[in-house]
């Protein structure tokens, strides 16, 4: 089961399954318009793109030559080095929670209130977030500048975690997991946002599950109790925006568990109905990468190389009946691209994640970067992930700073050995100096 949970197609199909089935079920009630033709095509586009990227990678990666990934020797990633270096994105990420805090009081003085005044407030923090992050779209805003990059480093810290919950067999590991989660959900309630503590979350399960699944060792009960504590503090999330944004009571559901439930099913199936309503209102005008790569364009515009053009970050928000303002990822695509960006986006995407698959369990940065996009496939029902400095950043720290090795790619009769820095006779691995394994 864990090797099913981070293989690409897998999820990507599940994922599409499930929004679709809930999106088609609220057509049949009467809950969303009845869709118009364009929709049915951009989602077998989709699908059928991406399943044609994944499968061609798979059919033609015999044929290519073998790539190097690194140095012909690089370090292993240990315990030891793993405990180190969350260390250092643990201080990242308080970091990022102390500029969170600055954020919220900067919010709070634009609106003439309180930080007190504007916690008491979920509704007006949520708002006055909005503001602040649209407002500082095209701007080199130092606070915005600084949060991305600590930001971007504390999330390399949960791929980490997700290492160490296989590497280590005591009870530490829960201890540093159990801080990074206190810390990601603070970031979250400054804003009143599950989004990115969610997306954190879900870089350790898969990063869990990719070293996990390459040791076939061990009950499966037991690896599936492991990821028990971040699954749990993902819904405590999702609880307590919900009580304090009173989310569930804009449903019109008469009681507030059916109006919660009802909130998880509108999460999922709205952003279709969403999308739908874009097809539907296009006026044609494509946009020629400005959305799928509005971070370069951002550079663009600061170096007097592009207009500055009026983005909505947050989405235009559609009545369906109720509030929604995500449109799936392909949003992004077809507003660049019309129905050639909606094929080649998933298409790329799907060949890319594809040929990564084998690396990630050889080379830490590639891990990092697989995970990522199982998160962007996770969440491709819901919104475009690659919107952010932030991811790039992360991708870019990764293989400048966390250049290590996994064992997935090592012989397995020394890979426990490379993990725990345990050594016998001729196979010395100790932590007395470098380790290094060959890199293929």
């Amino acid at each position: 089961m864990i090797r099913s949970v981070t293989n690409p197609l897998l999820l990507f199909l599940a994922v599409w399954a499930t929004a679709v089935g809930l999106y088609v079920a609220g057509v049949c009630a009467g809950t969303f318009p009845v869709p118009g033709p364009a929709l049915p095509a951009v989602v077998l586009l989709n699908v059928g793109g991406f399943s044609l990227g994944y499968l061609t990678w798979v059919a033609f990666r015999q044929r290519l030559s073998p790539v190097e990934l690194g140095p012909a020797t690089i370090k292993v990633l240990t315990r030891r080095r793993i405990v180190r270096m969350l260390q250092l994105t643990g201080l990242m990420g308080l970091l990022a929670l102390a500029l969170a805090v600055h954020r919220t009081a900067v919010i709070a003085s634009s609106l003439g209130m309180s930080v007190r005044e504007l916690m008491a407030n979920p509704a007006m923090l949520r708002a006055g977030f909005a503001t602040f992050v649209t407002a500082g779209a095209f701007e080199t805003n130092w606070i915005v500048m600084l949060s991305s990059v600590t930001n971007a480093v504390f999330s390399i810290g949960f791929v980490l975690l997700g290492v160490l919950l296989h590497v280590d067999p005591g009870r530490r590991k829960y201890v540093y997991v159990s801080g990074f989660l206190l810390i990601a959900l603070a970031i979250g309630l400054t804003s009143v946002s599950r989004y990115e503590a969610t997306v954190n979350i879900m870089y350790m399960v898969f990063a869990y599950g990719v070293v996990r699944g390459l040791d076939r060792r061990g009950a499966t009960g037991r690896r599936l109790l492991t990821l028990l504590l971040p699954l749990v503090a993902v819904a405590a999330m999702f609880f307590m925006i919900d009580l304090l944004l009173h989310k569930s009571a804009d449903y019109d559901q008469p009681t507030h568990l059916q109006g919660f439930l009802y909130h998880g099913f509108w999460y999922i199936a709205s952003p279709l109905a969403a999308f739908n309503e874009l097809l539907t209102t296009f006026d044609g005008h494509h946009h020629l990468g400005q959305y799928t790569f509005f971070p370069l364009y951002k550079w663009l515009t600061r170096f007097h190389l592009a207009p500055e053009t009026d983005i909505s970050v947050f989405g235009d928000f559609v009545l369906i009946p109720y509030a929604a303002n995500v449109y799936t990822y392909l949003r992004n695509f077809y507003e660049d691209f019309g129905m050639a960006g909606v094929l080649m986006g998933p298409y790329v995407l799907g060949w890319v994640v594809s040929a990564l698959r084998t690396r990630a369990a050889t080379y830490f940065p590639y891990l990092n970067l697989y995970v990522m996009l199982l998160v962007f496939i996770l969440f491709s029902f819901y919104n475009y992930a690659l919107f952010s400095n932030q991811v790039y950043l992360q991708i870019l720290f990764g293989f400048l700073f966390f250049r290590y090795a996994l064992p997935g790619g090592n012989p397995p009769a020394c890979a426990e050995r490379l993990f725990t820095g345990e050594h016998s006779g001729a196979e010395t691995v100790s932590e007395s100096r470098p380790e290094t394994v060959p890199h293929r």
